[in-house]
């Protein structure tokens, strides 16, 4: 069973996630949740948070926030990690050797719903 470090090793500004829906059936739905950090880092890896694993992005053009992008109707992961909704656990990488921290209280912002758009125009 991996071990969480009991203290988050860097600094966070915050974190939230936001629902979103592509507003077409092909486009699926998901969450995604954002990390947003007071320095650049370079070894954040991935993210668990409800039942699923995604590698940790960079947002292009921001060196301080990073994206998980997680896909509605996705086979959920079994992990030794106790989480609620609300927490994730993010994995990073240390000297080759990959650590755990736990962060809890993330806030949801308001849906995204991407218009829809027909194809018959």
């Amino acid at each position: 069973m991996p071990k969480l470090e009991t203290e988050i090793p860097f600094a966070i500004e915050s974190v939230y996630y936001q629902k979103w829906n592509a507003g077409t059936k092909e486009g699926g739905s998901g969450i995604n949740l954002y990390i947003e950090t007071k320095d650049t880092l370079k070894n954040l890896d991935s993210i668990y948070f409800r039942g699923q694993v995604v590698k940790l992005q960079p947002k292009p053009n921001s060196s301080l926030l990073y994206i998980g992008r997680f896909k509605s109707n996705v086979k959920t992961h079994s992990w030794s990690f106790q989480i609620q909704d609300d927490e994730c656990v993010v994995s990073y990488l240390e000297h080759d050797k990959v650590h755990y921290f736990k962060i809890s209280n993330i806030l949801e912002h308001k849906p995204l719903n991407y218009p829809h758009t027909s194809s018959n125009r």
